[in-house]
């Protein structure tokens, strides 16, 4: 799909979805780049709403790993800790998760349309654990094992 026809069909399926007329407006003006900026900055109204859809998600963005998004992908005990949102569409295996003390960054996670995962520390030898927030849309399976150096908080959230 070229970005015109991407760009109609995300805007359509955002309208269905309820987006408000500010939201709306800023997608109309936005580029491709800019668009995954603003799925970034409002995770959870886009995951209620299973906005984008995962055939989207896979389609069109599975290439932004770069950018905290993952789609479809098996981790073996990969590090997150460096940015301060991480989305995770329809991932399984097993991630760690720590703080960026260069960045003070402590991550929050997004999990969605089927994911099977399990989060431990990676740890980060501060002298108080970190706490890292965990957000489960629709049916998922998340273990998260806290200790001493991180303490997960699941937040289960019903779709819309």
């Amino acid at each position: 799909m070229n970005h015109t026809q991407l760009k109609e069909r995300l805007m359509s399926d955002a309208r269905s979805g309820g987006i408000c007329a500010e939201g709306y407006g800023l997608m109309r003006g936005y580029d491709r780049d800019e668009l995954i900026a603003y799925y970034l900055k409002c995770p959870d109204w886009c995951m209620e709403r299973g906005f984008p859809s995962l055939d989207i998600l896979r389609s069109e963005f599975s290439d932004i790993e770069d950018k905290g998004v993952y789609v479809g992908k098996t981790f073996n005990g990969e590090v997150f800790s460096e940015k301060q949102v991480y989305i995770f569409h329809d991932c399984k295996g097993q991630i760690r998760v720590g703080w960026d003390e260069y960045g003070a960054v402590i991550p929050m996670l997004y999990f969605a349309n089927g994911c099977d995962i399990e989060i431990i520390s990676a740890g980060h030898f501060n002298p108080f654990p970190i706490q890292v927030p965990v957000y489960s849309f629709g049916e998922n399976w998340i273990e998260a094992v806290s200790d001493t150096d991180v303490i997960f908080k699941l937040y289960n959230k019903d779709l819309l």
